[in-house]
């Protein structure tokens, strides 16, 4: 090997440079870099676990929100209807009312009428 300019013992010494760069590199930068990676990793899956609770939540805000909103309008219903009903009944007592008076001042008026009348 000698006639074709290659000393053994410096590739001995550059293969055994080269493994202990590579342990060197395996200890000072691929762990970290994996610990790196897997700490992102886990922090995109809890930020993931949290948008799908938050899309939860929105959803279950707007269910509810929903339901408020067709309970009002029902109760809002039911309140236009019982005005309406108190206000016939309101109304048809008052029409009563005057009738009522209206025949005490026609009997009156009629026996007024009769008295003069009998008078004259």
């Amino acid at each position: 090997m000698e006639k074709l300019g290659i000393d053994p013992l410096l590739i001995a010494v550059q293969i055994i440079n080269f493994i202990l760069l590579l342990v060197i590199l395996k200890k000072v930068l691929y762990k970290p870099i994996i610990t790196a990676i897997k700490d992102r990793t886990k922090e995109l899956e809890d930020i993931e676990k949290k948008s799908l609770e938050v899309e939860k939540a929105r959803k279950e805000t707007e269910k509810k929100s929903a339901e408020i909103l067709a309970s009002a309008q029902k109760e809002k219903k039911e309140l236009v209807l019982s005005a309406k009903r108190e206000g016939e009944a309101e109304r048809k007592k008052i029409i009563e009312k005057a009738n009522r008076e209206a025949k005490e001042i026609l009997i009156g008026t009629k026996k007024q009428i009769e008295r003069d009348k009998k008078k004259s």
